[in-house]
């Protein structure tokens, strides 16, 4: 019988991992009362946010500048204290400390976790890696009987979950005795990789986090469950990015021609099977959410997000597998600027557009990450084409020692 090659067992185990993790909150729509599941969404979104900034690219800093978790803690929570102070300043939904606690809590831990996690999988140990997707799933479904028959409060019972998921999985990660004090490198080369690897997210976790805090509750749970059935288009995306990561030839053929062709197949072919299913059977939709809104929202989320991330996924591959550090220092210089400009959109949008909806917040999502793929692709594709040999490179190289 037939070896199944390790490259196709990595990309199962790890598309697994991330499916099971990810499919929970789908679960909460049909679990939660109405109420329950925009509560949940307000207040994990607004963790979204948090955890893109106290992360701030740090795994890749621990890829090739690895600190002690304790000095990982610190600088975690410093951040997360200060992008809470930001957001607090802009919108008086955390007015409340009480219900901000557990989100801070919350993104501290899964923060930490994340970047110590990021770090097995750049060392090939991907089983490991995996294990601890696995248990921030288990985490996270634990919740939902202890909601529905013992009436506990969805986020501070979350938060003390993802402590103890943490302690549970930290013998998982490496802790090897580290004396770098670096700090000032680790940051600088963790704010050049969120620049550019966290710029998309940024959108996707802020549009959600404005609908869910500013719209009415009917509209904010069914465009928050239409982007939970669109969101698999990124996890494929990211899994096509993780598998091309492994070529052995990186060369700007091989890699864009794959990428393009696998993103198409099954990103349409997802998209396809999803719409013709809720066509088909409408009652599958949870009731917690109004299916005549999400039948307007879903085709028109779904269609902008496929052919951003058909384009996405292979050019990022290329961007850090193949180009040399001077583009990628240029794309993150240019993403600076239109993250800046991004953010006062935003807060436009929330503060002084009278009668805002989903299509208008969709359009402005769509004009930014956009932006940004257009820009990645004018500065790749122009100018001096050099090898990924230059050091300091933002994504370590240690990418390649994934096993194939």
């Amino acid at each position: 019988m037939k070896k199944i090659p390790d490259s196709i067992k990595k990309f199962i185990l790890i598309g697994l991992s991330l499916f099971l993790f990810k499919s929970v909150f789908i679960a909460y729509a049909y679990t939660f009362s109405q109420i329950q599941y925009n509560q949940f969404n307000q207040s994990y979104y607004t963790a979204s946010i948090l955890i893109l900034f106290a992360s701030l690219g740090f795994n890749i800093s621990q890829t090739r500048i690895p600190i002690k978790t304790i000095a990982i803690f610190f600088f975690v929570t410093i951040n997360s204290l200060l992008t809470y102070f930001v957001l607090s300043l802009v919108s008086d939904t955390f007015s409340n400390i009480t219900d901000a606690i557990p989100v801070i809590i919350y993104t501290i831990f899964v923060s930490a976790g994340g970047i110590l996690n990021f770090r097995l999988l750049f060392d090939g140990k991907y089983q490991k890696y995996s294990w601890v997707m696995f248990m921030l799933a288990a985490a996270h479904f634990i919740i939902i009987p202890g909601v529905l028959f013992f009436g506990l409060s969805i986020f501070p019972s979350l938060a003390v979950l993802i402590v103890i998921w943490f302690f549970a999985v930290y013998r998982l990660f490496d802790k090897e005795d580290l004396k770098n004090r670096n700090f000032r490198e680790y940051y600088k080369l963790g704010f050049s990789a969120f620049v550019i690897n966290s710029a998309v997210s940024l959108g996707l976790a802020g549009d959600k986090f404005i609908v869910n805090h500013f719209f009415a509750t009917d509209i904010a749970n069914a465009y928050t469950f239409a982007w939970g059935l669109t969101a698999p288009i990124f996890y494929i995306g990211t899994l096509i990015e993780k598998y091309l990561f492994a070529e052995p030839k990186p060369d700007k053929t091989r890699i864009l021609k794959k990428g393009f062709i696998l993103s198409l197949i099954i990103i349409s072919a997802y998209t396809f099977g999803i719409i013709t299913i809720i066509k088909l059977f409408p009652a599958l939709l949870p009731a917690a959410i109004s299916k005549e809104i999400f039948g307007h929202i879903f085709i028109f989320m779904i269609t902008g997000y496929s052919l951003y991330v058909i384009l996405h996924f292979p050019l990022n591959t290329y961007l850090f597998k193949v180009i040399d550090t001077g583009k990628q220092k240029k794309i993150s210089l240019y993403f600076s600027i239109i993250i800046l400009i991004s953010i006062f959109m935003f807060y436009y949008l929330i503060n002084y557009v009278p009668g805002l909806n989903y299509q208008m917040l969709l359009a402005a999502v769509w004009i930014y990450i956009f932006t940004l793929l257009i820009v990645k692709m004018v500065i790749i594709f122009t100018g001096k084409e050099d090898s990924l040999s230059v050091k300091g490179n933002v994504i370590s190289e240690e990418i390649q020692e994934i096993p194939k």
